[in-house]
């Protein structure tokens, strides 16, 4: 902390600084104003400007005109001359927008010195803040429409004439030419009444030219008279404020020198609550690492003091390691233009985790980061890791049971295979082994699903048992340093409170697939599809795959077992999911929706999979028939999805391939289609 004397001084030098910008911008304030009234000038001059070239093309026009009927005796020199009269209108019609809406008006003067070009000219004008439509624009805009109508009718009245002389018809040529004459008598005053309105514009122009210019050199010499008045102001003000702050400087040193030993006493408590962490905390400013406790000494081991470890590394980034292409494990790069820290503090819901080595092993953190601020401008950012590794550890070898029970399903498998290739030799002695065979097929199926679902709720409880732990550490260490709030405490406890009823939701939805419910029972097919979503949500989240969802608000009421349904249900979205994975789809979407007809409810399950080729689309049912790897799939699950349907449902289950449009978005791929009767 600076001492009180330099900070009273540093801010003495920034009062005087303060008002030397004060003197330098009101300085500034004075010539902008002048400037503007100078801008005025020039804006009314160039209106000025442009009503004269207005004059001069309503004059050359009209002399246009008349040669148009005078002069032209044939089709080529008619178009000749019309190409000027339009020309000239063109130019009268930008000139016109200038006035009407401000702009660059550019015209070309023609110098008529041999060896010399014309030369461009280029006029800015801009609009009253008003935006008022001048009268002469209004005058003039419908009056070029009919000069264009009187070049039309005339130009026709010419060709008629040149037609009627072509083909030597006398009388018809007399009669086009008394027309012609006829016409040309109205002309002259439609031109004066132009040229009124444009020396309208002139002379009003040229009246407010010289009253601005009279207006200015009275503001002129006001603006300097208060300009000095307020600089005299400026720095009495400054004189008197810093005379004043001269005079506390000395009184507060001793205040400042008491406050700095008391910090320092802080500064040793927190750094022991720190040290007391199991977790590595590390206090940062938001570009460099400016403390941490000693568990980050004893993770990276080979540096003896923190001094040391600041030394070679600004950043805790520099260990961070990419794991598994995992996109919640953060990487020292660039996110949108947002640093690593930056892309946390601004995503805290998410869980994101880092991997780093100390040299001997990896080991997988949780991370959280809060945001604190001391005062109004400066602030300290804590940055808690919490070592997951174990959790890590314990999912991976979750996974590895998973592929063995796989392994020892596929067994069975292959195992039903051989006896059905000899069940021809003993069909009826062999009847009711195989009914107990298939009763086994069911139960590997299940096991198959139970599978999925242990890999699904890994999934689901992943990030809220970090979240939860990542939570708790942050509060701990805010409570320890005293700058928790009873809000931070709150709202900890309520996220902490929301993540456990989101585990035992998950716990509920798992015993309810379990449960072997045999009976016959009354459900909503609605609730079941909503829990088997619930259960691959996870895995759908992970895999960056949308799932549209779209059910009929009612109750769709069945009979049967609703476990053996949700299995049915599971089956398919894994399938899909698989299907859209295997063939690397880029954007991926499933929709699931329900509805009813007169007999039966429906459940539909549309993937953008691409659709099963049609020269196997009809086997998919079939037993021990799968179009994945040996290793991940048994050909059951939709076998026995059938089975389930249609035997312990009384239903039908069906799959076509079909391109959709929903909610503007296209599916292409397999639907299926689960109709279950309703309860009559």
């Amino acid at each position: 902390m600076l001492n009180s004397t330099s900070k009273k001084l540093y801010f003495l030098i920034s009062i005087f600084i303060i008002g030397f910008i004060s003197l330098f911008l009101l300085n500034q304030f004075f010539v902008s104003l002048v400037t503007d009234l100078d801008k005025q000038t020039k804006n009314y001059e160039a209106k000025l400007q442009i009503g004269e070239f207005i004059d001069k093309d309503i004059l050359k026009v009209k002399s246009l005109f008349f040669e148009l009927a005078t002069t032209t005796t044939s089709a080529r020199a008619r178009a000749i001359v019309r190409a000027k009269i339009d020309e000239v209108i063109n130019n009268i019609e930008d000139s016109l927008d200038v006035i009407e809406n401000g702009g660059v008006l550019t015209r070309e003067i023609e110098l008529n010195i041999a060896g010399h070009p014309n030369i461009k000219q280029k006029i800015v004008y801009h609009t009253d803040i008003s935006n008022e439509i001048p009268l002469t624009v209004i005058d003039l805009r419908p009056k070029l429409i009919e000069l264009k109508e009187m070049v039309e009718k005339v130009d026709n009245l010419l060709k008629i004439r040149h037609n009627t002389q072509k083909r030597k018809d006398s009388n018809a040529f007399s009669k086009v030419a008394k027309k012609i004459r006829r016409f040309y008598k109205t002309t002259p005053a439609f031109f004066q009444r132009m040229s009124e309105n444009i020396r309208r514009l002139i002379y009003e122009s040229d009246i407010e030219l010289k009253s601005i210019k009279a207006n200015i050199i009275h503001k002129k010499e006001k603006y300097q008279r208060l300009k000095l008045v307020l600089i005299i102001s400026v720095i009495f003000i400054v004189v008197i404020i810093g005379y004043w702050i001269s005079r506390i400087i000395n009184k507060e040193n001793l205040e400042l020198l008491n406050l700095s030993r008391e910090f320092k006493k802080k500064e040793i408590a927190i750094q022991a609550i720190l040290d007391g962490q199991e977790s590595i905390v590390i206090v940062s400013n938001g570009i460099e690492m400016i403390d941490a406790n000693e568990a980050l000494l004893k993770f990276f081991y080979k540096y003896k003091t923190k001094e040391e470890f600041f030394e070679e590394h600004q950043c805790i980034c520099d260990f961070f390691m990419p794991y598994n292409n995992d996109s919640s494990y953060l990487l020292k790069k660039d996110y949108n233009g947002d640093t690593w820290l930056d892309y946390l503090l601004k995503h805290k819901k998410t869980n994101f985790k880092v991997l780093m080595n100390n040299g001997k092993e990896d080991n997988h953190f949780s991370i959280s980061a809060n945001k604190k601020y001391i005062d109004d401008e400066n602030f300290i950012l804590i940055v808690s890791l919490t070592n997951i590794t174990s959790e890590v550890i314990s999912k991976i070898k979750l996974a590895e049971l998973n592929n063995n029970l796989e392994k020892i399903i596929n067994a069975k498998t292959e195992e039903l295979q051989q006896l059905n290739n000899s069940l021809e030799k003993k069909v009826q002695e062999e009847l009711n082994k195989n009914r107990k065979k298939d009763q086994q097929m069911i139960e590997q199926s299940r096991f198959a699903a139970l599978g999925e679902m242990i890999g699904n709720i890994a999934h689901q409880w992943r990030q809220p048992l970090s979240a939860i732990s990542s939570t708790a550490s942050s509060v701990q260490v805010q409570m320890q340093l005293g700058i928790a709030s009873n809000e931070d405490i709150n709202k900890s406890y309520e996220d902490i409170k929301g993540y456990v009823e989101f585990l035992t939701q998950t716990i509920e939805d798992f015993r309810s697939f379990m449960k072997q419910d045999e009976n016959v029972v009354e459900f909503n097919i609605n609730d079941v599809a909503q829990k088997s979503i619930g259960i691959t949500s996870a895995g759908y989240k992970d895999n960056g795959i949308t799932l549209v969802q779209n059910f009929i608000d009612k109750e769709l009421l069945s009979k049967g077992s609703p476990s053996k349904l949700s299995q049915v249900f599971l089956n398919i979205l894994n399938n899909a999911r698989d299907a859209i994975l295997d063939n690397k789809i880029e954007k991926k979407y499933v929709h699931i929706s329900s509805s009813e007809d007169e007999n039966n409810n429906i459940i539909q399950i549309q993937d953008n999979a691409g659709g099963i080729p049609d020269k196997i689309i009809t086997k998919i049912f079939d037993p021990y028939f799968t179009t994945k790897h040996q290793s991940q799939g048994t050909g059951i699950g939709l076998y026995m999805s059938k089975d389930i349907v249609e035997k312990h449902m009384k239903g039908t289950i069906t799959v076509e391939n079909k391109t959709v449009v929903l909610d503007d978005m296209e599916f292409t791929g397999a639907c299926f289609t689960v109709s279950i009767p309703k309860i009559s």
